[in-house]
């Protein structure tokens, strides 16, 4: 398999722009505080450029990880199927005729039976994979995104602090409920919006396990009554 189809785009960007958000941040930060008298000045180079993008993209690794494993603690839309009641029944029966399940077996929908239907998806329909892939990297994009948004709220209440003891306590007060504010609400779209990529990314999945199995079915059947 080339690299092209191991590594895209999006899977770059997901690292990267959280990464990139990031550095700012801390950097932002520093400057704040009297850290930064202490840090080495860098001038606006090429060397300082690649510098700052290798930086960025490992930050952004080590971001997207604490994010996922945080994310991860929430029950997964994965462990459930967000179709309704008509398709779920069609999904787990397609899926015990696939995987030869006897019909007096229970199935308890879970993490697992979505992998092996995926995998399924990937291998026989090929054609879906970019729109898979492209809900996998915005989810994991904006999952990525919540550790950044916390780092710049800090920037918020430091310069709250700031301004509470340079100029007014309620200048700085203002500053520091209203960034709170804006990390909440930003914090709960960016969550609501990751679980809406990946309710988008296993619906996909289930819907093209079902159909091409089905189709299949029709084809063979097709062929059976030609020969």
């Amino acid at each position: 398999m080339d690299i092209g189809n191991r590594f895209s785009l999006e899977d770059f960007l997901a690292y990267f722009f959280p990464g990139v958000t990031a550095s700012l941040g801390i950097y932002i930060l520093i400057q704040m505080t009297s850290v930064s008298s202490n840090m080495p000045s860098l001038t606006a180079d090429f060397a300082t450029g690649i510098i700052f993008f290798v930086i960025s993209y490992i930050l952004g690794v080590i971001v997207s990880s604490i994010a996922e494993l945080l994310f991860s603690k929430v029950k997964s839309h994965k462990d459930i199927i967000p179709l309704n009641d008509e398709l779920k029944k069609v999904v787990i029966a397609t899926f015990r005729d696939v995987f030869k399940v006897p019909k007096d077996a229970k199935i308890e929908w879970s993490r697992d039976h979505f992998y092996l239907c995926r995998s399924v998806v990937y291998e026989r329909i090929p054609n879906v994979l970019p729109y898979l892939q492209r809900q996998s990297s915005l989810r994991q994009l904006r999952i990525s995104l919540i550790p950044t948004l916390f780092i710049w709220l800090l920037v918020g209440i430091v310069w709250g602090i700031q301004n509470i003891v340079v100029k007014s306590i309620i200048a700085g007060s203002i500053i520091i409920v209203s960034a709170t504010l804006i990390f909440i609400a930003v914090t709960l779209i960016t969550i609501n919006r990751a679980r809406s990529n990946e309710w988008r990314e296993v619906r996909e999945v289930l819907t093209a396990f079902s159909a091409s199995y089905r189709k299949s079915q029709v084809n063979d059947k097709t062929e059976v009554r030609k020969n």
